[in-house]
């Protein structure tokens, strides 16, 4: 059970918050082969990479907090209405194709892939004519997860070793990045897709304990609730276009908010989008400190620490499902 929103953190928790991002953010640029790189590698490698990373951890983090909040499950995450099966069938089929495409296409097609899951999983919920319609959107997106693994799989089996070895490297993501065209592609969308969620963070908190009570306060659940589906969709699916699938983040960051933030989604979202930009800065720092001069795919990184993480999580529910 939720807490009750109440007064915000203080001062002091956002300053903390903000310096943390700020030595990770330096750490990030240390991080690497090579300890005293050139101003080229600093400028054209590192700090693109450094704002890419930024920007993923704060879409995913605010897309899994609105999906939590607007599906009232907290095992919610920004994969769950299988964001990650449209782009990477999208992904997978230009890999296969052999087409050259350019990064801001690339990019593109697989957040338009990642929508158009969504908006077919939405579409398959709707008219399955179930009173819970988060229950709904969760079986449909699982759904749709298990059928774009299957596509890939065949992608993979029909193809010869270089193209399969591909198509896992993007599955596994990967923030590497040459110049400014990603982070620069990303930086509008995430930036327009965190303010309509700050804008509705007051509307979240109605929505989050129940229609019923939204409807008597005057809300129009319908409607704000595909807006807030919307916003969580296109932040995920253009961060899973720009660097491939990155698990757990939208899962682990909004539940390790709500311990210092608390409930209001007033403080929630931004105490999110904040965490998110630190925990896929320090994986990515550690992406390429572990195996160096190698580099292990971010989406292993999170993947060891989200998995343990997502068990305590699933257990904890199942105790309060008991003791309730």
């Amino acid at each position: 059970m939720r807490r009750r929103a109440g007064r915000g953190p203080s001062a002091g928790f956002w300053a903390l918050l903000a310096a943390m991002i700020a030595v990770a953010s330096f750490i990030s640029l240390l991080s690497g082969p090579m300890s005293d790189p050139p101003g080229w590698v600093v400028t054209g490698l590192r700090l693109p990479r450094l704002v890419l990373a930024l920007l993923t951890g704060a879409a995913l983090s605010v897309s899994g907090c609105v999906l939590q909040s607007i599906l009232r499950n907290d095992l919610a995450t920004p994969y769950t209405l299988g964001i990650s099966a449209g782009a990477g069938v999208v992904a997978g089929s230009v890999i296969v194709s052999g087409l050259v495409l350019p990064v801001l296409g690339m990019v593109a097609l697989g957040t338009l892939g990642a929508l158009l899951a969504v908006t077919l999983v939405y579409t398959l919920a709707s008219r399955a004519g179930r009173n819970d319609r988060g229950s709904s959107l969760i079986l449909a997106g699982v759904t749709m997860n298990l059928v774009g693994a299957s596509v890939l799989l065949l992608f993979e089996y029909f193809s010869d070793a270089s193209r399969v070895l591909e198509i896992v490297r993007w599955m596994m993501g990967d923030l590497s990045v040459i110049g400014w065209s990603k982070p620069l592609f990303l930086l509008p969308v995430v930036l327009a897709g965190v303010a309509a969620v700050e804008l509705r963070t007051g509307v979240m908190n109605q929505i989050s304990q129940g229609d019923d009570i939204a409807h008597s306060r005057g809300v129009h659940v319908y409607r704000e609730r595909n807006l807030l589906l919307a916003s969580a969709a296109v932040l995920a699916g253009s961060t899973v276009g720009a660097a491939g699938p990155i698990g757990f983040v939208g899962l682990m960051v909004p539940h390790i908010m709500r311990r210092f933030a608390g409930s209001d989604y007033r403080y929630l979202v931004p105490a999110s989008a904040l965490g998110g930009m630190l925990l896929v800065v320090l994986a990515d720092s550690m992406s390429r400190v572990v195996a160096s001069p190698a580099e292990l795919p971010i989406g292993i990184v999170m993947s060891l620490t989200g998995g343990p993480f997502f068990l305590v999580l699933l257990l904890r529910s199942g105790r309060h499902v008991e003791d309730g």
